[in-house]
């Protein structure tokens, strides 16, 4: 009687398996997810120290790392395993972006340059992990001085500060008022008007009488402070040093020796004095400008010698052998003896020139510009030492034919009381 049994387990495996495949092909939830679930987008990790970058922006570490939003998947039905589904491991972050350079020298210097030449008063300058090496205020100090000479065209920037902290430079700059436009209505009282390079120059040479610091206003914000710088030296006879003060205000004067403003001014009178008699012996009141020129440049090349202590011995020869009383007096000179002896013999006869300084032959040297009938004429007393002629009333590209002259002809040509083009000629107007 046992037979029977065979049938009904054959019906229950029947069951079983019929139960099986319809579990199997029962619809999921729309709860349960079909792909892992993203996490939230990570924030930016918070910029380490520059210093440390190296070590720890990139670090990536799991606990700076965000965590996602909480998962909690429905099971399954038909499955009763007490488990949530596990998720594929979300991306990890890209690394964090290393902390930005130090600002460089050059980036200061451009921010500089920049802000001078729109007359921007203070530049901010992120300075985290800059290291300086005098001090960030002296750094500060430097790169301006180096922008400035660079480019000499800003120097009517006269003076930057520097408020520091650890983080922030703030860089504020000072202006010549002249560029600035602060004397487009009034002057400042008792203040000498200058219009023009000559303005400058001749402002100077009056300071010649015992003046050592003059009030002056520049009216043209065109004019650069360089060839300002320039002009006013022009005056003074090799003995006394004008420049023009910090902020464009007034013209100073001081010695080039260890001697007195007013020990200089005597060794300037004394030279005129010279030069005075000197015109009285040469010179015919019937004479042209021409013919007065071409005398007193014919008295220096003839009586003039070369004093060749200059290369055998400088520690021996006197300073006055550099000037005109050398010239005049001792007959004995240097270029620049030369060439400031005709200077006053030519002031004295009321015709308009000026010491050039450059280079001859690789070496500095000083010759002559000289105006004559509006048309700028050079001479160089030095090469003609011994009575010659060969370098009297040159145009500019006479003498730069010549070979081996170097000079700066168009500040010369702007320095003239009246403004004279590339040939040397006065300007249409």
């Amino acid at each position: 009687m046992t037979k029977p049994a065979a049938p009904i387990i054959l019906c229950l495996c029947c069951v079983l398996f019929l139960t099986a495949c319809s579990n199997a092909s029962l619809p999921q939830t729309a709860e349960a997810p079909t792909e892992p679930v993203p996490l939230a987008e990570p924030k930016e990790p918070e910029q380490p120290p520059a210093e440390r970058q190296d070590t720890e922006a990139n670090s990536g570490s799991e606990q700076d790392m965000p965590s996602g939003p909480e998962q909690n998947p429905s099971p399954i039905p038909g499955t009763d395993t007490g488990q949530e589904p596990s998720l594929s491991p979300a991306p990890s972050p890209s690394p964090s972006p290393a902390a930005s350079a130090p600002v460089t020298d050059e980036e200061i210097g451009r921010r500089y340059a920049e802000a001078i030449a729109s007359f921007q008063q203070t530049v901010t300058l992120d300075i985290t992990g800059r290291e300086w090496k005098y001090g960030a205020e002296n750094d500060l100090k430097n790169i301006y001085y180096k922008v400035l000479s660079e480019n000499s065209e800003l120097k009517y920037a006269y003076d930057m500060t520097a408020a520091v902290t650890d983080s922030a430079a703030e860089c504020s700059f000072f202006y010549m008022p002249y560029k600035t436009g602060a004397y487009t209505q009034t002057l400042p009282p008792g203040s000498h008007t200058v219009g023009s390079l000559h303005d400058a120059a001749a402002m100077a040479q009056s300071m010649i009488r015992g003046t050592e610091r003059l009030s002056i206003a520049i009216t043209d914000p065109s004019l650069g402070v360089e060839d300002l710088q320039r002009a006013v030296r022009q005056a003074g006879y090799g003995w006394i040093d004008f420049s023009l003060s910090r902020d464009g205000t007034e013209i100073l004067a001081s010695s080039f020796l260890d001697m007195t403003l007013s020990d200089c001014i005597e060794n300037i009178n004394e030279s005129f004095r010279l030069a005075a008699g000197i015109v009285d012996e040469i010179i015919e009141e019937e004479m042209t400008d021409r013919e007065k020129a071409e005398a007193a440049y014919h008295y220096i090349t003839e009586k003039v010698a070369y004093d060749f202590r200059y290369y055998s011995g400088k520690n021996d020869m006197p300073f006055v052998s550099t000037v005109a009383l050398g010239a005049l007096r001792d007959h004995l000179a240097i270029c620049g003896g030369y060439s400031h002896a005709l200077e006053m013999l030519l002031d004295v006869c009321g015709i308009e020139n000026y010491t050039v300084s450059g280079i001859s032959g690789g070496e500095y040297h000083a010759w002559n510009y000289v105006i004559l009938d509006g048309t700028g004429y050079y001479c160089d007393p030095t090469a003609d030492r011994g009575g010659m002629n060969g370098h009297f009333l040159l145009t500019a590209d006479e003498l730069e034919n010549m070979g081996g002259y170097e000079w700066d002809a168009d500040f010369y040509r702007k320095l003239c009381r009246t403004s004279l083009d590339s040939s040397g000629s006065p300007n249409p107007r």
